[in-house]
């Protein structure tokens, strides 16, 4: 062997701190995943309550909404009234009646979208509020799956397995040279 024994020993020892080196980073990459992946989750956790907070406040904004429209259905008919008495029409009766039902009617439709849409609105928060938690749920589990010291002993024995393929090449006697520990 060209460099003699110190060379093979060097070697050895270079590689066997490389073997350290790796199973330290490698048990270092799977705990910064492990903290990235628990980090992700308390983020969507957060979102999760974000979402259903809008949710409660688009069902809020609708009922405010709802309230606003009943007033202003309130106030035309009112002035409907007034209109129609102006002109000496009886509102119990007739076209007059059938205005003030119709506005009445109309006013409830609307009334009736408001809260839909608010619904709709509050759905769709908590449908995105839903996806946040599956993504917090999955995220949860693989930073329960990632194992630091499982991926330090994994590489360690992958690189131990190179360390030993060193030293036998190294130890073993040939017709020129003798083996490095007799």
């Amino acid at each position: 062997m060209c460099g003699g024994p110190e060379m093979a020993i060097a070697s050895l020892v270079m590689t066997g701190a490389g073997v350290v080196a790796q199973t330290y980073a490698a048990s270092a990459a799977s705990k910064a995943q492990k903290q990235a992946y628990e980090y992700q989750a308390a983020v969507s956790r957060n979102n999760q309550k974000i979402a259903e907070w809008q949710a409660q406040n688009e069902i809020a904004k609708g009922q405010e909404a709802e309230i606003e429209q009943r007033r202003r259905i309130s106030a035309l008919k009112g002035s409907q009234r007034a209109g129609l008495a102006a002109k000496g029409l009886d509102i119990s009766t007739g076209s007059a009646l059938n205005i003030l039902t119709d506005t009445d009617y109309l006013g409830e439709l609307d009334v009736a979208n408001i809260r839909s849409n608010a619904e709709r609105a509050a759905w769709a928060a908590r449908v995105q509020g839903s996806n946040e938690a599956a993504n917090a749920e999955l995220l949860t589990m693989r930073a329960e799956a990632e194992n630091p010291l499982m991926a330090g002993a994994g590489t360690f024995l992958s690189g131990a397995g190179s360390v030993a393929e060193r030293w036998y090449t190294y130890n073993r006697p040939t017709a020129t040279t003798k083996p490095l520990w007799s």
